[in-house]
């Protein structure tokens, strides 16, 4: 079961999120959100697995009574600032996707829903982007710019790109007149440290 934290406690965790989501966020927004709410042991209300728990007690002699049960109402007041905080971290433009949704999850999952798929096939065209990119007439170090930068924007989507990988783009986005070079890298003995 989740620590009991009160509303103000939990939007408190706002000021933690230094991510808003939006169009090209979602794998680092989505993983800043869950390692925080996991670190307050609040991510079962969006995870599922912090369920909500019976509405109405349920007595012996009447049943089903319309009196809310006490657990219910805190897991409610729990889940409504889990939505607000979730919200909050929210750009203008994604909020549309949550509206009308009842429980951090229903908004989660809609989250999830929209953004998984086009964050899979903005990480694939940023690698395609990266895999593509050639000296042409650039200078070395505008050439050396782009590679990083292509780098680091995977870098900031949580896809890490080994050494070794970006070593194989720089030589292969070489013209004819760097073969000479291009030739000592692959002969060496001790692999090739790229710095950001």
């Amino acid at each position: 079961m989740a620590t009991s934290q009160t509303p103000f406690q939990i939007y408190m965790l706002l000021s933690m999120m230094t991510r808003r989501l939006n169009d090209n966020n979602f794998i680092t927004w989505s993983y800043q959100l869950q390692t925080l709410l996991e670190g307050h042991d609040l991510f079962g209300y969006i995870d599922g697995n912090t369920l909500c728990p019976t509405k109405y007690v349920i007595t012996d002699d009447e049943g089903v009574t319309g009196e809310i049960t006490a657990t219910y109402k805190e897991w409610m007041k729990t889940d409504k600032a889990i939505l607000s905080l979730l919200i909050a971290t929210l750009s203008s433009d994604t909020r549309d996707y949550v509206v009308g949704s009842k429980t951090s999850r229903e908004a989660w999952m809609r989250l999830n829903d929209r953004y998984a798929t086009v964050s899979r096939s903005y990480v694939m065209q940023l690698k395609t982007d990266l895999y593509t990119i050639t000296k042409g007439m650039d200078f070395v170090e505008k050439y050396l710019m782009k590679i990083t930068r292509a780098r680091n924007q995977l870098d900031a989507l949580g896809v890490r790109m080994e050494d070794q990988d970006i070593v194989v783009v720089l030589l292969n986005g070489l013209p004819a007149e760097f073969n000479i070079i291009k030739a000592i890298i692959r002969a060496r003995k001790t692999q090739l440290q790229c710095k950001n």
